[in-house]
Parts: structure tokens; sequence; C-alpha cells
């Protein structure tokens, strides 16, 4: 009898360019906004002629890949709608063998109407950055995007495009982002909010990034407000917190124990120049595992910067997850997340989130049964889901 195959996305985070017409307190790529530099097609053309190969020795792993490519910047729709078209002409002529598909993160900001249509025209996925509070977004001559963006947003829902939202959390608009649950839910398709993590400038991080505690209210906030409102969207990751509590309350493991399987991180992140990291050691040159312009992807992840990469990762699970209340109902995302872990190795806001949900559902008189369909159905539904995302 042959091997079982495992489905799983592949995903390749692109960086087209970091100029972008924002200066956001947190961003990671805040010293690089001003860079005009956009990835050579040539580059483009070496990481499209890899991805059929690189399918084959997935699969020789047992692993069937559904590839993703977000293209990220900077803000990616300043740049042309033929450098898109020159994207989709090089992807037709090399991924043959393969499913794939699109996705670009915007401010929507004053961006390029064209490409912006063309994007919407050719079925890729939007994200759309919104933090729904003035201060840390701004342009480069320090005018608050938010109003702006969230009128750009409403246009766009009203002519019919559809996208989702991602948040960053922090002190600038926790006390927003539980009312803006009902504006998300009737605009977009599903929400993300990500807490500021380390990266960019020392004073923008230090002043808006909260404490474990009040993260964590805020997702428990927005989970109180989601269950009583007209509207359900999906919200990341809270819908991640729920599943890994019902599957401890109901006892279905997930069967995530196994720390040591070949490939631990499936999320890449593909700089300007070409240079490739796994997400949690983005830009991390000690981490680099090649540039695609030289070296194969499956030379990356057979090489040894890809194995350091994989100890490390296994090394975080062993330390936190083995000791965890849920260890084998998480499937151990947060290790593969920046900022997910404190300076005792815990990632403290997923184990409060999880322990306050599971108090929540053990004490609203669900029927247990019940609770048990909710975890076979996540769990029907989780092997395809990109570590990390």
């Amino acid at each position: 009898m042959g091997s079982i195959l495992t489905s799983r996305e592949v995903v390749f985070v692109v960086k087209l360019s970091k100029f972008c017409n924002l200066r956001c307190a947190y961003c990671y790529e805040y010293g690089e906004l001003h860079v005009r530099d956009t990835m050579r097609s040539e580059t483009l053309n070496c990481l499209f002629t890899d991805i059929d190969r690189l399918g084959d020795h997935l699969l020789s792993l047992d692993i069937m890949p559904n590839f993703f490519f977000v293209w990220h910047g900077g803000e990616p729709l300043l740049l042309s709608p033929e450098f898109y078209r020159n994207i989709v002409d090089m992807q037709q002529r090399n991924i043959r063998r393969f499913a794939y598909r699109n996705g670009v993160q915007t401010n929507l900001h004053s961006v390029n109407r064209e490409t912006l249509a063309h994007v919407l025209d050719s079925g890729w996925d939007l994200g759309v950055s919104i933090d729904f509070a003035d201060g840390a977004r701004v342009n480069a001559v320090g005018r608050c995007s938010n109003a702006p963006v969230i009128a750009a947003a409403e246009r766009l829902r009203a002519s019919g495009g559809r996208f989702g939202v991602i948040s960053v959390l922090g002190t600038h608009n926790c006390d927003a982002l539980t009312a803006a649950y009902d504006w998300v839910a009737g605009t977009a398709e599903s929400w993300r909010i990500l807490p500021v993590f380390t990266g960019g400038p020392e004073d923008g991080i230090s002043q808006l990034k909260l404490p474990e505690e009040a993260v964590v209210r805020v997702l428990l906030d927005i989970f109180e407000h989601r269950a009583s409102s007209p509207k359900h969207i999906p919200v990341a990751p809270l819908d991640e917190y729920i599943k890994d509590a019902a599957l401890k309350i109901a006892g279905e493991h997930a069967g995530t124990g196994n720390f040591a399987r070949d490939l631990l991180d499936n999320i890449f992140v593909v700089n300007v120049n070409g240079d490739v990291f796994t997400r949690p050691f983005a830009y991390d040159a000690a981490h680099c595992l090649g540039n695609i312009g030289c070296v194969s992807m499956i030379e990356m992840i057979a090489g040894e910067t890809y194995r350091a990469c994989q100890r490390a990762v296994r090394l975080r699970k062993e330390r936190n997850c083995l000791h965890c209340d849920f260890e084998g109902f998480c499937d151990t995302t947060p290790m593969h997340e920046h900022g997910s872990v404190d300076g005792t190795g815990r990632c403290v806001v997923h184990r409060r989130a999880i322990r306050e949900i599971e108090t929540v559902l053990r004490g609203a008189g669900v029927d247990r049964a019940t609770i048990g369909e909710w975890a076979r159905e996540a769990l029907a539904t989780a092997s395809g889901t990109p570590i990390g995302v």
C-alpha cells in the first residue's frame, strides 16, 4: 500500500519592493521604506522555474503541496499593472504540475488603481491593513491614514471587491478593536489581529507594545462580542484558540506531538534581492537559506542552515510545548511565529487565551458532544493549514 499524502500549503512571502507611501511606527521594514528598488524579473523567474521541482521533491516526502505567493512590501500596489502581468506570464509558463494561488497585502492608501483592478480581476486574494485608530499609521509627511483607508475600503467593497483585514494590535487601538468587529464583519471576509512585535523602530515598539495580559483581554472581548453579533466572520488567531480549547475539552488530540517531522517550516520570506529565509528567522543573515537566483529551494531545505532552523524551532517546542497543558491539542504554531515567546520561552498569549476560552466554553453549558463535533470538524480541515500564517 502506498504512503498517505499530507496536503500542505507552502507559502512564499515575496518582498517586491520596500518602498512605501506610509511610515507606520511599528513597521519592521521602516529603515528601507524610502528605497525604490524592485525585485528583478530574473529573480522572479528563478523562483517560478523552481516550483515544479520543489513540488516533486515534497511529493517524495509524502507532502502534496499547494503553493501560495503573498506579494508584499513596502506597498506592493504602488507598482505598475505590467509588473503583475509579467508575474502571471512567468507563473503560467513555469508552474505546470502543482496548484498555486496569489495574494497581495496592501495599505490601500493612494495605490495604483489600475494595478488594484488587475489584481482583483485576476482573482487574487487581497489583504488590507487597517488599525482603526489614529497615530501609528501615517504618511510620509505625518498625516494619519486611518480615515482615508477606511473610506477606500468601503468604496472597494461597494464596487464588489472582496478582501480580508489585518490589524496590528497595540496601545494605539486596544480600546477600538472590539467595536471595529462590526465594521469588519459588514465589509470584509475575514480578520487577522497581529500584536505588535519587535523588529520595527525601538521607540515606536516600546510605546505601542501591549503587555501579554492586555493582548489576551482584547482578544477575549472580541470573542464575546462576536458571539452576540448578527454576523460571524473568521478571526485569526482567535479561531485557532477556540479550536484548541474545543479539542482539549473533547479530548481529541490533534496528533502534533512529532516535533521531528521533516518539514517544520513551510513559510518562506523572499527578500527583494532574492535571499530566502524561513519565517521565524527572516532577515537574520546567519539563518539565510541562500539566494533564489543561484540556489534551488531543494538545495536550501536540504542544507545545513535549514536544518539549523529546524533544530532551533524543535528546541523551542521541547522547552515550551512538552510541558504545556495544551500539548497535543495545539498544533505548535506559536513556535513558528515572531514575538510569540517571552523571556521564559513560553507562548504566554496563546496559553492564556486558550485557557480562558476553555473556561468560557466549559461554563457556558455547551453540550460536550457538540464541542466534540466542533473538534472533529477542526481536525478534518486542519491538514492544509499553513504554519505561522
